[in-house]
């Protein structure tokens, strides 16, 4: 069955054809998620994502695509939940001892492991914007105008987003000492 006519029916309470679109999509969404939020919160937001999807189904115009309106909801409530992690760390901060983590013993899969927190950390830095319209660049493999679509910018700030993304994390890693991968090509 196409999938027109399955969110018709799921629009008109067919579980069961919900269903179908959830089988499709759950592991694009749960990837976005984990991209986002890391693994420990990925299968909440992912469960959040398609309750939600649920309950708004029949608001949804189809202007989009339906994978659009859904990568735009995970993106939404992981940036929801960051923020609530990072009013939580402020809090702790203020009235509560810091937590630290203790440093890596020198086995090679912990140094590539320091290296893939680095990563994500120097990505964490970015402005919400910036981190968002990288992560689904670099490990979404989306492209600049589908970017647009679910962030809802245009291609050119899509564009200018990702630009400035890369000059920070370049900065970072040069200042960590790192030399970072290279993923997709400039051109991309």
């Amino acid at each position: 069955m196409d999938e027109p006519n399955l969110i018709q029916r799921a629009r008109a309470g067919d579980e069961d054809a919900y269903g179908v679109l959830v089988h499709q999509y759950q592991d694009r969404v749960y990837r976005t998620a984990v991209r986002m939020v890391g693994d420990d919160d990925a299968y909440d937001v992912t469960q959040e994502v398609f309750i939600k999807a649920w309950r708004e189904l029949k608001r949804f115009r189809g202007e989009s695509a339906l994978s659009t309106w859904l990568h735009r909801m995970t993106i939404n409530l992981s940036l929801n939940l960051i923020r609530g992690r990072k009013r939580e760390q402020n809090r702790r901060e203020q009235y509560g001892p810091g937590v630290s983590t203790p440093p890596p013993a020198p086995d090679s899969s912990l140094l590539d492991e320091e290296r893939t927190r680095m990563v994500w950390e120097a990505i964490d830095s970015l402005p919400e914007r910036q981190r968002t319209a990288i992560i689904m660049y670099r490990f979404e493999e989306l492209t600049a105008p589908r970017i647009a679509e679910v962030m809802d910018l245009s291609i050119g700030a899509v564009e200018s987003l990702l630009h400035r993304a890369k000059l920070t994390l370049l900065e970072i890693f040069q200042a960590q000492g790192m030399k970072p991968k290279r993923g997709r090509t400039q051109e991309d």
